[in-house]
């Protein structure tokens, strides 16, 4: 036998003294009071705690730590209690014939000692573990006490949690809607309300942490749970939503500030990862823009369905660089080629697209920012316009089996260079469609949370500095949805995509802007316009109030998907020839930097454009 430590020893001693007890407990249940007859089955006492402690010991129960025990470390308890109780049968029947008959055990006292020791040793445990927990934790509970909201299986797991690590806090209880679950005990820890009763428990029980551990609850589940607390008295802590847990345990390190997205975007997202694997599994996939917040997305959720080489297009080779690290990081046997390149560079893609003979095309390169696009609106035309021309003509000279463009609500009634720029590319694309069997789609939709240069990032960083927080206008007001679950639909669309439909994702109600900063201000654990500024900068070139996501003679039809939608559109696009000629006047603008021109341009194209150039002083007038 190995050396033992002094706290396995200690367990032993005290499991052959509960067995020892065990074995004179089932002896009065076996015989009652009668001594004379219990006299007989007196000689297997010492023999039979032995075997019972070796049984345990060879089985590795001595090798747990307790303290970071739970239910599962009860199973080889059980097993080992078998285990021990069979080897004592079969022994002292060995004894018994071929030795002595003074070792007799009764198989029913036996089979009782073993169950009564079994229960004595799991009592024994788990008052080990509670003793080492309290003496743990007693010096935490008036420092940093916490309160789970949700009494479900997620609440519960963290609850697990937090006694394997009783460093992290002490959990106080449990609030729940759930009248049939209030006044009940989870593990021995109380339900102790509604939700809507937090900051009394918050003040009752010097709370100093509010967990949220509901990972399926929706954006107004809880959005309503916060308006109940005040952030500025307890801090909020949240699980992220059930995509991002997926069949991963529960860890307190899923645990995060409440943010922004959680208010915003935790809509219920269906795709059929089925039909998005049959066009992915085994293909050449590029991604245009792959380090942008958009394209980087895609590559994160293309790779789990196994394509055969990912290549990662962009003109910034340090977000290219920072990607591939990252993919490799998570997905070390995927195949994945970086590539530097310009998309409205012609003979460069024209040279990657023979090379490469790319199976399917994501293209999410752009120029996204409407007040720079405004000052730079050649680059806006080049990149959104003219990339997209020769991206897409090429996916379908070579071949490419499916191209999905992104593009934008500002493309609707377009006020901005940008959006625009965007449009035009949406008409480039049904252009194209009619002259080769690639099967184009076009992925239309609003903000999303947290893109880089997006208007959350700003808010952070102003609310970081003491504020002040700028909004252009208190009535403006934008779509928004989380980049995993906007990927997840142009995915999909990927899949929908025949003939150059402009496929529109369902982004919910639009949000006041306003509104949404003063809600950071909050979960900042800030009070709006008292402890930070909120300024109104007015509207900005290019920018209007509200966005659209279909155009005035555009219907729309549902898909199979009920957050995707078809617009259809009356209008016509350009023939071969006019397409040519549209190419000549892009390029003709963009090499003489004509934007006088440009804005006539626009209307000429566009019908119901208002790009309006006349505001903007240019850098080099």
């Amino acid at each position: 036998m190995k050396s033992l430590s002094k706290r396995s020893f200690k367990l032993m001693i005290i499991d052959y003294l509960l067995f020892f007890a065990s074995y004179i407990i089932a002896m009065f249940i076996r015989f009652q009071l009668d001594f004379a007859e219990m006299s007989k089955y007196f000689s297997p006492l010492i023999l039979f705690p032995i075997v019972m402690v070796l049984a345990f010991y060879y089985s590795g129960i001595y090798k747990y730590i307790w303290r970071f025990a739970t239910l599962n470390e009860l199973k080889p308890l059980f097993q080992s209690t078998l285990i021990g109780f069979l080897i004592n049968i079969f022994m002292f029947e060995v004894l018994r014939r071929y030795v002595t008959n003074f070792f007799v055990l009764p198989f029913s006292v036996a089979a009782t000692a073993s169950i009564v020791g079994l229960v004595l040793v799991s009592a024994s445990r788990v008052y080990w573990f509670s003793k080492n927990y309290r003496k743990n934790t007693k010096h935490l509970q008036s420092s940093k006490n916490i309160l789970i909201i949700g009494a479900g299986d997620a609440g519960t797991e963290l609850l697990e949690e937090y006694e394997r690590h009783p460093e992290e806090g002490f959990v106080v209880g449990f609030l729940d809607d759930d009248i049939e679950k209030i006044g009940r005990n989870i593990r021995g820890y109380p339900v102790l309300g509604k939700t809507n009763e937090v900051m009394e428990f918050v003040e009752d029980y010097n709370i100093k942490e509010v967990v949220i551990a509901i990972p399926s609850a929706s954006s107004d589940q809880i959005k309503t749970i916060i308006n109940h607390i005040d952030t500025t008295k307890v801090r909020i802590k949240t699980l992220p939503g059930i995509l991002e847990i997926l069949d991963n345990k529960l860890s307190l390190g899923f645990l995060r500030d409440v943010d922004i997205s959680d208010l915003l975007g935790r809509k219920e997202v269906k795709v059929n990862l089925d039909e998005i694997k049959n066009y992915v599994k085994g293909k050449k996939i590029l991604v245009t823009g792959a380090g942008g917040s958009i394209g980087s997305e895609i590559c994160r959720q293309v790779l789990p369905m196994n394509p055969e080489i990912l290549f990662l297009l962009g003109k910034g080779e340090n977000s290219i660089f920072q990607i591939k690290n990252e993919l490799e990081d998570k997905f070390p046997n995927a195949k994945i080629e970086e590539i530097i390149a310009d998309v409205s560079d012609e003979n460069r893609m024209r040279h990657l697209f023979s090379k490469h003979k790319f199976d399917v095309v994501f293209h999410a390169a752009a120029h996204k920012h409407v007040p720079l696009m405004q000052k730079n609106p050649t680059e806006a035309l080049k990149v959104n316009t003219l990339g997209t021309y020769y991206t897409a003509k090429l996916a379908g000279e070579f071949g490419v089996e499916r191209f999905v463009f992104i593009s934008t609500d500002k493309a609707i009634k377009p006020t901005s260079v940008m959006g625009a720029s965007k449009r035009l590319g949406e008409m480039v694309i049904k252009s194209l469609s009619e002259s080769f069997k690639t099967k184009y789609g076009i992925v239309r939709f609003g903000n999303v949370l947290g893109s880089r240069g997006s208007v959350i990032p700003i808010f952070k960083e102003q609310i970081k500095k003491g504020g002040p927080v700028t909004v252009t206008h208190p009535k403006m007001k934008r779509y928004f949805m989380t980049i995993p679950e906007a990927v997840s639909l142009v995915l999909q669309c990927g899949e929908f995509a025949r003939k150059s439909e402009i496929f529109v994702l369902d982004m919910g109600e639009p949000v006041n802007i306003d509104q949404l900063a003063r809600d950071l201000i909050r979960l900042s654990g800030y009070i709006p316009n008292q402890d930070i500024k909120i300024v109104y900068t007015g509207i900005r070139p290019g920018e209007k109030l509200y966005e659209e996501l279909f155009l005035q003679d555009e219907n729309f039809e549902r898909t199979k998907n009920d957050r995707i939608y078809i617009a259809k559109t009356t209008n016509n696009f350009f023939n071969k020839n006019n397409l040519k000629a549209f190419i000549d006047k892009v390029n003709k603008i963009i090499t003489e930097e004509d934007l006088i021109s440009l804005e006539k341009f626009f209307k000429d194209y566009i019908e119901d454009s208002k790009v309006d150039l006349t505001t903007i002083n240019y850098i080099d007038e």
